[in-house]
């Protein structure tokens, strides 16, 4: 009996080991608006928090979420009106919390000549992206009329090459790519934050994913939350470690993280107020059909 006995108590570590060690798939895109991502994994603080963490990387945050509804991740990191968009589709999302915002990593690059934005006659846009939302209100604020507007679609990493050709007389969205679109000749005229927008990215679960793993949702936020606090605390050694890591260089990064609010923290109503205007902005856009409850699902989303 005594046998028996360790070797059931055995078989229990055993599975709480295995149980343990089932890795948490984080979906994440390639720029420096996931460097605490990276950071955490390099640095080991995701393990700390007791984590195993798996990354899938795409070129940009929707198609993160898009793996988290098809059940290829159980986390993404991406901006709020990514998100939103696949949860007015349907999709079970569940927003956890705040990990960064910034007025300022999102920039207006155009052509050598334009000194105006009312001088722009096209716009490269990430269509359901903040790239189109900035440029919408790029658009209201300097009197540019939508319909006489030349609206080019593209991925990120197409732009800089698009306003080089002159396909397009300007784009906004994120970095790298404004700064690579000014070494081959652009410049930039504004930040997001100068036509009133400051994005906020979310780190999001699926439903199904997190009713079952709210401790290890927990464990990721407390974890982005640690590494958070050491980017503001020293963003030269944060950009050096990021470059060595995805090989971006760290003259691209600095900025970006010395001008970034990276405080993780929980929704609030000013929030809620500035997510309707981008919701009203969907849906006059016929981007969707249904406004998101996103309310509701940061509700049941919370992990503290």
């Amino acid at each position: 009996m005594e046998l028996r006995s360790l070797l059931l108590a055995a078989a229990f570590v055993g599975l709480a080991a295995t149980a343990q060690a089932e890795p948490v798939v984080m979906a994440i895109g390639t720029d420096a608006a996931f460097a605490p991502f990276y950071l955490a994994q390099q640095r080991g603080i995701f393990k700390k928090h007791g984590l195993e963490v798996e990354f899938l990387k795409f070129s940009n945050g929707g198609e993160a979420v898009d793996s988290v509804i098809a059940g290829q991740a159980n986390l993404a990191g991406a901006a709020e009106q990514t998100t939103m968009i696949r949860m007015a589709r349907g999709a079970d999302l569940r927003p956890t919390t705040i990990y960064e915002e910034s007025g300022s990593y999102l920039k207006l690059a155009v052509k050598p000549g334009i000194t105006d934005p009312k001088q722009i006659k096209s716009f490269g846009v990430v269509k359901g992206s903040v790239s189109e939302y900035s440029t919408s209100l790029t658009m209201t604020k300097y009197g540019l009329d939508p319909s006489a507007m030349k609206i080019v679609p593209a991925g990120p990493p197409e732009l800089p090459a698009l306003l080089a050709r002159g396909d397009v007389d300007a784009f906004f969205v994120w970095e790298p790519w404004p700064g690579l679109a000014v070494k081959q000749g652009a410049k930039t005229l504004l930040t997001s934050g100068d036509v009133g927008y400051a994005y906020t990215m979310w780190l999001t679960a699926s439903g199904a994913w997190f009713d079952g793993h709210k401790e290890a949702a927990k464990n990721a936020v407390a974890a982005l939350a640690e590494v958070n606090a050491q980017i503001a605390a020293d963003p030269d050694k944060a950009a050096a470690e990021f470059q060595t890591i995805t090989k971006l260089p760290a003259a691209d990064t600095i900025g970006f993280l010395k001008s970034t609010n990276w405080a993780v923290r929980p929704f609030t109503e000013t929030d809620h107020a500035g997510f309707d205007k981008i919701v009203e902005f969907l849906v006059s856009q016929k981007i969707v059909n249904a406004k998101p409850d996103f309310r509701t699902a940061m509700t049941k989303g919370k992990v503290n």
